[in-house]
C-alpha cells in the first residue's frame, strides 16, 4: 500500500512563540522588536512551505531495510516527509544569526506538526486493520546550525546514522520518493528539511 499526499501544515503560533521565547533568543537583535513583526516573518516562511510525503505499509521483511541491518519483521509503515527546499533557501539567505535561530525553531515546528499529521493518518490506516502503532524510529532528521534540537527528535528512538544512510539510496527507490522531490546525494538527504521514519504496528491487545 503506497500512498502520496499533498497537504497543508497548519501554523501553531502560539507554540511556536513560546518556543522562540524559552529559547531566550533576543528578538529585537533579530530585527523583530515586537511580537507582530514576528508573526509576520513566520507567516512569511510558512508561505515558502512546499511540504511533500510518501508513505508505504510493509509486512515482512524489507529487503531495502534488512540488507542494511534494520530488522522489522512485523507490519510497519515507512515514511519521508519533506517541507521542500524553498524553506531552507529563505533561511539559508538569513545573516543575522538570531534570526537564523528563530528561523530554525519555526521550521522544526513546521516538521513536528508535518509528522504529527502523517503518524495520525498511519494511525487510522493501522486501527482499520485492528492494529494500533508504537511511535516512530527515526532513519534520518535535521540538524540545523542555529537553534535547539527539538524534544521530539531529542528523544525519538535512531537508527545509527551509518545504518540508516546505507539504507536510504534503496528506501528513496522504492518508496519513489523523486515524486515529493526527496533524494540522498553527497551521504545525505535533500532537502534538509526531510525526516524519515518507521511507524511498527502491532495487534491490539485483547480486552481481559
Amino acid at each position: 500500500m503506497r500512498k502520496i499526499k499533498k497537504f497543508k501544515v497548519a501554523i501553531h503560533l502560539k507554540e511556536i512563540l513560546r518556543r522562540i521565547r524559552l529559547a531566550n533568543i533576543d528578538s529585537a537583535a533579530a530585527g523583530f522588536p515586537l511580537e507582530s513583526d514576528l508573526a509576520v516573518f513566520i507567516a512569511s516562511l510558512h508561505q515558502s512551505l512546499r511540504p511533500g510525503v510518501v508513505y508505504e505499509f510493509i509486512e515482512g521483511q524489507c529487503l531495502e531495510l534488512s540488507s542494511a541491518g534494520i530488522k522489522h519483521e512485523d507490519r510497519f509503515s515507512v515514511c519521508a516527509v519533506t517541507l521542500g527546499r524553498e524553506i531552507e533557501e529563505a533561511a539559508a539567505g538569513l545573516t543575522n544569526m538570531h534570526a537564523a535561530a528563530i528561523a530554525n525553531i519555526v521550521i522544526y515546528d513546521f516538521l513536528r506538526t508535518a509528522v504529527t499529521f502523517i503518524a495520525d493518518l498511519i494511525k487510522e490506516d493501522a486501527a482499520k486493520e485492528d492494529f494500533e502503532v508504537e511511535g516512530y524510529e527515526l532513519l534520518s532528521s535535521p540538524v540545523f546550525a542555529y537553534g535547539p534540537l527539538p524534544r521530539f527528535l531529542r528523544e525519538a528512538p535512531k537508527v545509527e546514522p551509518e545504518i540508516a544512510k546505507s539504507a536510504l539510496p534503496a528506501l528513496f527507490e522504492r518508496l519513489n520518493a523523486a515524486k515529493i522531490n526527496v533524494r540522498f546525494e553527497g551521504g545525505q538527504v535533500w532537502p534538509k528539511a526531510t525526516i524519515v521514519f518507521i511507524m511498527p504496528w502491532r495487534k491490539k491487545k485483547g480486552k481481559k
